[in-house]
């Protein structure tokens, strides 16, 4: 089976050359209007009070300045009711693979009873996918990218299904909470195709000169800091679709409050999570997100899932030595089509993977 991967990261690989534009634009003055702010009770069962975008500017809660947008939790007043007020942004587009990237001076700091994500997820969780871009709890110092589904799909060696879901958490101390403010914040984008979904972390400073411009290409930027790579064990375009991008900033939910006793910070300071985020408001100064951009890319090609299945196919016979014609080779990774620029592209693609694969079984 070593040479259907290496066969297959190949073209995965060749794949990873489309072309990606500018579909929407979140930044600046144009951020807010492209986001619900949502009321409803936390589905996390946190403590927190979302409250809707007057009550946030009314609040100080939320700013736009010099092309930066800026928004975090209450860190001035004792918590009452549902809990400690807070906003969660929803976009009113949704989303089906691309390209996400946000640019990041600040991000909620590593602190106590906090849980913020930057995240995607569809309608009937987990039914349509959820994709965990940035998230941790408490003092965390390393962010934690999760994907997560119905039953059936299993991602980096893990079943994806339901609450836990599957993850990968990226090296180094610099790419979540407070060390990554004080490194001057970063960069994270994450490619959605058919046959994987891939997410980049850089550092201030690391950034490839591409990827906040007006055509970033992912083949150029190395091995990714967390790729999900689907097929047999997965189909991607089944378990994840019609996203929505979402930030959250949460307390004492049930991933935060639940391992409250395990951060030897945080259970020394005394009494409960939810004791802590009601009577202590300037814990909470750092709890806020400033973006500098964020922007959804879409691609001129993307490879439907059932023309992967059939390259992985095509992959396992040339491994067992039985002949493959270019032309059926083609037919399995081309769609019907009719000289298009899509139809023109899976066929260069195809010669590809038969020059490969045979170069691949003669050595």
């Amino acid at each position: 089976m070593y040479f259907t991967a290496v066969l297959l990261a190949g073209v995965l690989a060749k794949l990873g050359h489309a072309a990606y534009h500018l579909q929407d634009d979140y930044s600046g003055t144009n951020f807010f209007n492209r986001f619900n702010f949502d009321t409803f009770d936390d589905p996390t069962h946190g403590y927190v009070n979302y409250v809707d975008q007057a009550t946030a500017n009314s609040q100080g809660l939320l700013r736009t300045s010099d092309g930066q947008v800026t928004f975090g939790v209450d860190h001035t007043n004792i918590a009452s009711g549902r809990g400690r007020t807070s906003i969660r942004l929803t976009s009113k587009a949704q989303y089906t693979r691309g390209l996400v990237v946000v640019d990041l001076a600040h991000m909620p700091g590593s602190i106590c009873g906090t849980w913020p994500a930057f995240w995607m997820t569809g309608p009937n969780w987990p039914n349509s996918g959820e994709i965990d871009i940035i998230e941790g709890v408490n003092t965390g110092s390393q962010n934690q990218i999760t994907m997560h589904t119905g039953p059936g799909c299993t991602l980096a060696g893990s079943s994806c299904e339901g609450g836990l879901g599957c993850h990968i958490k990226p090296p180094g101390s610099n790419n979540y909470g407070t060390n990554f403010n004080n490194a001057g914040g970063g960069v994270y984008a994450m490619e959605w195709t058919s046959g994987y979904i891939n997410v980049w972390f850089w550092p201030r400073g690391g950034i490839p000169g591409d990827v906040l411009g007006a055509n970033p290409s992912p083949s150029t930027w190395g091995a990714a800091t967390a790729s999900f790579v689907g097929g047999d064990n997965c189909n991607i375009d089944q378990h994840f679709q019609n996203n929505n991008i979402v930030f959250t900033t949460t307390f004492c939910d049930d991933w935060a409050g639940n391992v409250w006793g395990q951060d030897g910070t945080c259970s020394a300071l005394g009494g409960s999570c939810q004791e802590y985020v009601q009577n202590h408001p300037e814990a909470f100064a750092e709890a806020y997100w400033t973006v500098n951009s964020l922007k959804v890319y879409t691609s001129d090609y993307d490879a439907p899932s059932a023309n992967l299945a059939n390259i992985s196919i095509v992959a396992r016979e040339v491994e067992e030595g039985k002949p493959v014609l270019q032309d059926t080779l083609g037919a399995a990774v081309s769609p019907a089509g009719d000289g298009s620029t899509e139809a023109q592209r899976t066929r260069k693609v195809s010669r590809h993977l038969y020059r490969h694969a045979h170069h691949l079984h003669r050595s």
